[in-house]
C-alpha cells in the first residue's frame, strides 16, 4: 500500500520540476547583443582653386622636316653615279642621285632635233621673200640648234601671220613635241633637290627599274620636327611660333624648338590633337628621341589632384556630412603623375586617398586633422 502511493507522488514531484523549468525558461531574457559598426578611415584637404600654369610634357622621335621619296618614272637599268647609292652618303643640291641608262632614248631625242633643224631650214627660203624681216633671226635660231643640246626657246614674233606660218609648217607642233621628249629625258636622271643624305637604298647598279618603283629616300639634315599629341582642350593656347624647350632623352643636350603646325582636327578616341615643333641642329638626327616641355599658359580657377583618385574616368570622391559624395570634374590637363582639374568648389573637402569599395553616401571617419 505504502509502495503504491509513492510511486504517483515521484511522478507528480517530476512534472511539477519540468513545468517550473519551463516557465523558467520563458521568463528568462535574452540579452541584447550589442552590434558595432567599423568606418572606414579617409584623409581629406580642403580645395582651394587657384591659377596654376600648364606644362606640356611629352616624348616623341623626329624627323625631317624635308624629305623626297625617289620614284621611277622611266624605265632602265641603273648605272653608277660618282658616289655610291647607299644609306648615309651626303649629297650637295644639283649631284646625281640616280642615273638610268638613257642611251636609246637618248639617241631618239638627238635624230628628233636634227630632223626639226632640217624642218626649219627648208623654210627659210620661203621666209626670206615673204616674211624677210624674220629671216635674220631664224637664221640664228636654226644656228644654235645643237643635236646634243636641248631646244633653245622658239623667237618671238608680233607678226600674227608669220606665226599662223609657222604652225602651218608644223614647226611649232614639233617644237613642243621634242620639248616633251627632253622633259622625259631628263627623267633618267634624279638630282639632290637640296644637300642632304640618302637614309634608304632600294637598288643597286645593274638593277632594272620600272617605272613607279620606289627607289629610296632623302632627307635634308639639320632641320627636324617632332610631333607631339596634346589635349584638345589646350588648343587655344598653343600658337605658332612659341618657343618650346628641348630635351636629349639622356638630359646631355638642351635645345630651343617653336611651334610651325597645329592639326585642327582632334582624333576622336583619344580626344588629343598633333602639335609640330620644329627644331634645328646638326647635331640631330633623325629618328631620335627628345623630350618636350611647353609652357602653354596659365589656366585660372583650377586645381591639382593625384591620378589614383579619379573614379568612373571623371569623378572624384568629396566628404559632406561624413559620407563619401562623387563630384564629376574636368580634367584641363594631364601631368606625369597628376592632373590639372576643374569642377571641384573652394573649401569643399576632397578625398585624397583611393577607398577601396567607397560608394555614394558610404559613412567615412576622418583620420587627419584638417
Amino acid at each position: 500500500m505504502k509502495k503504491a502511493i509513492q510511486i504517483p507522488l515521484a511522478i507528480a514531484i517530476i512534472a511539477a520540476a519540468i513545468g517550473l523549468k519551463k516557465i523558467m525558461e520563458s521568463t528568462k531574457k535574452t540579452p541584447d547583443k550589442k552590434t558595432e559598426q567599423t568606418l572606414k578611415l579617409v584623409s581629406v584637404e580642403r580645395i582651394k582653386n587657384t591659377t596654376l600654369p600648364i606644362q606640356i610634357k611629352s616624348t616623341g622621335s623626329i624627323l625631317a622636316k624635308e624629305r623626297t621619296v625617289l620614284y621611277s618614272e622611266v624605265q632602265g637599268v641603273f648605272q653608277q653615279t660618282s658616289k655610291p647609292f647607299k644609306p648615309g652618303v651626303r649629297y650637295s643640291a644639283g649631284q646625281p642621285l640616280i642615273q638610268i641608262n638613257n642611251s636609246e632614248f637618248s639617241a631618239s631625242v638627238k635624230s628628233q632635233r636634227i630632223n626639226f633643224k632640217s624642218l626649219i631650214t627648208g623654210t627659210l627660203a620661203d621666209v626670206q621673200f615673204d616674211y624677210p624681216d624674220e629671216l635674220t633671226t631664224w637664221k640664228k635660231y636654226v644656228e644654235s640648234i645643237k643635236a646634243d643640246k636641248p631646244l633653245p626657246s622658239l623667237p618671238k614674233t608680233s607678226n600674227d601671220n608669220f606665226s599662223n606660218y609657222l604652225s602651218g609648217k608644223g614647226i611649232t607642233t614639233n617644237y613642243y613635241s621634242i620639248k616633251n621628249l627632253e622633259t622625259r629625258l631628263a627623267k633618267y636622271t634624279l638630282t639632290a633637290p637640296f644637300s642632304g643624305v640618302l637614309v634608304e637604298a632600294n637598288i643597286t647598279p645593274g638593277t632594272l627599274v620600272s617605272p613607279g618603283q620606289k627607289l629610296g629616300e632623302f632627307i635634308k639634315t639639320g632641320v627636324y620636327e617632332l610631333e607631339l599629341n596634346v589635349n584638345a582642350g589646350l588648343s587655344d593656347y598653343l600658337q605658332l611660333g612659341k618657343k618650346v624647350t628641348l630635351f636629349t632623352t639622356d638630359k646631355s643636350q638642351q635645345l630651343e624648338g617653336k611651334v610651325t603646325r597645329v592639326n585642327s582636327q582632334i582624333d576622336r578616341a583619344t580626344q588629343t590633337i598633333q602639335l609640330f615643333v620644329e627644331v634645328i641642329s646638326p647635331e640631330l638626327n633623325e629618328g631620335e628621341y627628345l623630350e618636350a616641355d611647353i609652357n602653354a599658359q596659365n589656366v585660372e580657377d583650377v586645381c591639382e589632384i593625384q591620378r589614383s583618385l579619379i573614379i568612373d574616368e571623371n569623378y572624384v570622391f568629396v566628404l559632406e556630412n561624413n559620407s563619401l559624395h562623387k563630384q564629376k570634374i574636368s580634367i584641363v590637363h594631364s601631368n606625369e603623375n597628376s592632373l590639372i582639374v576643374k569642377g571641384l568648389k573652394d573649401s569643399s573637402l576632397l578625398v585624397t586617398v583611393p577607398v577601396a569599395g567607397g560608394y555614394e553616401g558610404m559613412k567615412v571617419a576622418v583620420q587627419n586633422n584638417l
